[in-house]
């Protein structure tokens, strides 16, 4: 991405050179008065550099040629790699991620092992095995997994970083100061301050006109939040199949754990079990061992749906069972365990701090119907506007939260109040 300079008299001039060099749909990242003149920067993607740097093929260079948008072109480069199956995993993974990495050799015939247990844990050395060429396929299959996610949220967030500056252009002004009167004006501030989304201070600024005082309109806002959440009390109904599921770095594998060892605690060790399920990553079944052990609850891995069912059929007498899922390709793991165990309530974890972008992600599949979203880093320095944001669009209640990254923390239950307490306590005291 390239940033460009323009100068005029005015930002009526200004805008107007922006419209006839970069069209409509340029991005404006700033605009102010420098010497007596208007200055505004305007972002652009650098297409014709990407294509020069990626393309490496007739055929990958004649779909780059019509992508019109960053995201299109990474993609294009992307469907390209996996269309060459003979290619190296060290250039598979140099392209993508322009890595200078270089292997010791090259990838040799595939060696012939006997089959493990899938109960067993996973050996150490599956590191130096993907690397002796032993799973090459399941490895470049994750590289270009992981490819796409990073494209995905590459997108997302210029669309609401898109979404956000249209929209402010439609403002008074950005921090909404002007909508309100001078008495209220502090706490606009405190709200963009601690990362309220655009879309949220407009109906806030409606309730903050109606109120008296900072503290009747902080009450106020308080009351709707309430109002609007829903929540459930899992806590004291946690039987049966439960699915665990979130992006990489949500805190799902923790979360998970901590539920185990608190009913655990509750049922007795041998009433709970956790089972992994299809999770490729390299150390991930390693940790979900680990986090087990530390629960003192029987620890399962499943490859496969049959493998699952076959797991839980056979521990159909125990109390609660906790299905732990991959944080790569969520939606079709979820799919498949939905067609599967349609009875299992289906939980997302999601961060108290997490985006807009990265949270809407999860919340806007239609395919999957949440039965709770459960909150991890819920500690005293989270914001969770963008979270609150969101559940007020959706009908999914919330369920339980935790704070510390450990399953000794108790998961403790959280309604719309406790949610809207924690953002509304913790608005910048300078501001306020």
């Amino acid at each position: 991405m390239e940033l460009q300079r323009i100068l005029a008299r005015d930002t009526r001039s200004a805008m107007e050179q922006v419209f006839n060099l970069y069209g409509e749909d340029a991005m404006i990242v700033a605009n102010n008065r420098v010497k007596g003149q208007t200055e505004i920067i305007v972002a652009l993607d650098l297409v014709s550099e990407v294509k020069a740097a990626l393309i490496k093929t007739p055929e990958a260079l004649a779909e780059a040629h019509d992508a019109t948008k960053f995201g299109e072109l990474i993609e294009a480069h992307i469907q390209g790699q996996t269309e060459q199956p003979a290619a190296s995993a060290a250039s598979h993974s140099d392209i993508i991620f322009g890595s200078a990495f270089e292997p010791t050799s090259p990838p040799q015939a595939t060696l012939e092992m006997p089959a493990l247990d899938p109960l067993v844990a996973a050996p150490l050395d599956s590191v130096s095995k993907a690397l002796n060429g032993e799973n090459y396929k399941e490895a470049a299959d994750r590289e270009y997994l992981k490819a796409r996610e990073i494209v995905d949220l590459v997108k997302q967030e210029l669309s609401v970083m898109r979404d956000e500056f249209k929209l402010s252009q439609h403002k008074d002004s950005w921090t909404g100061r002007l909508a309100v009167n001078e008495e209220m004006g502090p706490l606009v501030e405190a709200f963009n301050e601690s990362g309220m989304p655009l879309g949220m201070r407009e109906s806030v600024i409606e309730v903050i006109n109606q109120s008296s005082s900072i503290n009747d309109a902080i009450e106020q806002i308080s009351t709707a939040i309430a109002d609007e959440i829903e929540h459930i009390d899992l806590l004291n109904n946690l039987t049966g199949v439960h699915i665990i599921g979130g992006s990489c770095g949500a805190g799902k594998t923790m979360m998970t754990g901590r539920l185990a060892n608190q009913m655990a605690q509750q049922y007795g060790e041998n009433e709970v079990a956790l089972i992994s399920f299809n999770d490729a990553r390299i150390g991930a079944w390693a940790q979900t061992q680990l986090i087990g052990s530390q629960a003192g609850v029987d620890t399962f891995r499943a490859n496969s749906i049959e493998m699952l069912m076959q797991l839980i059929g056979e521990m159909s007498a125990r109390k609660l069972i906790l299905i732990d899922t991959s944080g790569v390709s969520v939606q079709s793991h979820i799919d498949s365990l939905c067609s599967a165990l349609p009875e299992a309530q289906k939980h997302l974890v999601l961060a108290a701090d997490a985006s807009e972008s990265s949270a809407k992600r999860q919340l806007n599949s239609d395919a999957v119907q949440w039965d709770s979203v459960m909150l991890s880093r819920f500690d005293k320095e989270a914001h969770p506007w963008a979270i609150i944001y969101l559940l007020l669009q959706h009908a999914i209640p919330l369920s339980v939260t935790g704070a510390e990254p450990n399953i000794i923390d108790r998961a403790v239950p959280v309604d719309g109040f406790k949610l809207a307490e924690q953002a509304l306590s913790q608005l910048p005291i300078q501001l306020v």
